[in-house]
């Protein structure tokens, strides 16, 4: 599976913010910054923080770690946290190292740029007093904010759910996440509205079900849907707080989706949202 579509999916019930030029209203951290061998920057940085399960399966690539960081550095532009001066830019990764402090991105400025168009130079990972030795200002950047309504992040079982079907099982991207006993059922709606049935009422008897994640510059929730007699779910049902106090399920997504965009906001404590039980799919 190609990852870096895992959080940039758009079907047509999305949006996206763009600005007057017509494109995404960010610089993507490839273009903003040269890393050198990112492969390595990396895994130093997965070395470097709090122990945590960075790839899916057996596979050692980082593949979540890269998401976080790319889709992290776009939050991070829109909320005008990364500091620029003359002669370097700092931002915060939103990650802690060993010793439970921030861990930043430090760079220069890119002197060589006919090697490369990028306007910085990337010189590492540094944690605060890393920083305070390079004599950089103690005011450092913050991590990125998801938290400004909390109402987002919490199931609310007095709210209505109101299912789009059609996208679901008619979408041909949406559709091709669905399992086997959807997809070659002779009554597909009824399987699958009676799965979704029970899994809102798991959810209403357990708000903690509900994972918050973090998708088209809004806060969502999943929940998790099982078929037959899985023991994992096979996808996670997306709900969208409206307004007047209620939630459009709008799509699903498959498990390496939900872990990735859940992922930028908290690495998720959910018993059902565990990169461990996660099998990749093609």
């Amino acid at each position: 599976m190609d990852y870096s579509e895992a959080f940039t999916y758009v079907d047509k019930n999305d949006s996206i913010e763009i600005n007057d030029k017509g494109v995404n209203n960010y610089m993507d951290i490839y273009d903003y910054m040269y890393w050198g061998d990112y492969n390595a920057q990396i895994q130093a940085l997965a070395e470097k923080a709090l122990p945590e399960k960075w790839s899916f399966e057996d596979k050692e690539d980082n593949s979540i770690l890269k998401n976080y960081l790319k889709y992290t550095f776009n939050k991070l532009q829109d909320e005008g946290k990364v500091i620029e001066t003359d002669t370097y830019c700092v931002f915060n990764t939103g990650l802690f190292s060993h010793y439970y402090v921030p861990i930043y991105v430090y760079g220069e400025l890119n002197k060589n740029t006919a090697e490369n168009a990028a306007r910085w130079y990337f010189k590492g990972f540094k944690d605060e007093y890393e920083l305070g030795n390079m004599d950089i200002e103690s005011d450092f950047p913050e991590r990125a904010d998801y938290f400004s309504n909390p109402d987002r992040l919490v199931f609310n079982w007095h709210y209505k759910i109101n299912v789009n079907y059609k996208h679901i099982l008619d979408d041909l991207n949406t559709s091709q996440r669905l399992p086997d006993s959807i997809k070659n059922s002779d009554t597909p709606l009824e399987t699958l509205s009676g799965v979704i049935t029970k899994a809102i009422q798991k959810v209403t008897a357990n708000y903690k079900l509900a994972v918050p994640h973090y998708y088209q510059n809004k806060i969502q929730l999943l929940i998790p849907l099982y078929f037959g007699k899985n023991k994992n779910p096979s996808i996670a049902l997306v709900l969208n707080l409206m307004k007047n106090g209620y939630y459009q399920a709008t799509t699903c997504l498959s498990m390496e989706m939900a872990y990735m965009d859940a992922r930028l906001i908290a690495k998720p404590e959910s018993n059902w949202l565990i990169a461990e039980n996660i099998i990749e799919t093609e």
